[in-house]
């Protein structure tokens, strides 16, 4: 049974490649430093293979039930929003441990500077993932209309407000607590540390709310 689904569906096949990208990338990051501390294989190639490792998300689920270009479209975009918020939530506990550096006067420049960094490309990966999402979610429900009673429906708009909350939290703690940290450092620290925290726990939510609607149907069957 578990050798069919594996070898004969998409869902499952779709599964195998991700597992198989996930170990490359575990092999690459476990021998990717060398004893000088140097990497052999750059942070640019280990972004691009965990990048990859999203892709299979986007053979399955309701991007696989399209087919032709209206189908390579869906699974682009859905690959577009997953990179996105990949890069997202798993930015997040890198971006505290620059907090941690940022605290450190012989670290401090470096750190500012992974911080500014990490503002510019996290403008950009929200932009895409709100975008991404936007479109996904009108190439699922339009083809069967709108239907505000279905569970999908309902589960969606609740993803929606998480993404939304998360998205606040991030304008709040770049447009006004990093900008605090020279003359208020410690209030901005905490803050910008509780709501970093307050995002990765609705990123948790958001997963759970995502992994639900890709066994619903768009709409009430009848």
């Amino acid at each position: 049974m578990l050798n069919t689904v594996a070898w004969q569906t998409r869902y499952g096949q779709a599964w195998l490649l991700r597992v198989v990208a996930v170990l490359v990338l575990l092999a690459v990051v476990w021998t990717g430093a060398r004893a000088d501390g140097q990497r052999r294989v750059s942070a640019g190639w280990q972004a691009a293979i965990a990048g990859l490792a999203l892709a299979p998300l986007c053979l399955s689920g309701h991007a696989a039930m399209q087919e032709g270009g209206a189908g390579v479209l869906h699974a682009s975009v859905d690959f577009i929003h997953c990179l996105a918020a990949g890069f997202w939530l798993g930015a997040l506990p890198v971006f505290l441990h620059c907090l941690r550096a940022w605290e450190q006067p012989e670290s401090r420049a470096q750190a500012g500077r992974a911080l500014m960094r990490f503002s510019t490309a996290g403008h950009v990966a929200v932009a895409l993932l709100l975008a991404s999402g936007t479109l996904n979610a009108w190439m699922i429900i339009a083809p069967a209309g709108l239907d505000m009673g279905a569970a999908y429906t309902q589960w969606l708009l609740l993803k929606i407000a998480l993404a939304l909350a998360m998205t606040a939290l991030a304008v709040v703690n770049r447009y006004r607590w990093i900008r605090r940290l020279r003359t208020a450092r410690v209030l901005a620290l905490a803050s910008i540390r509780r709501n970093t925290v307050a995002e990765l726990v609705l990123g948790a939510v958001v997963l759970a709310v995502v992994g639900g609607l890709g066994l619903m149907a768009p709409a009430q069957m009848s």
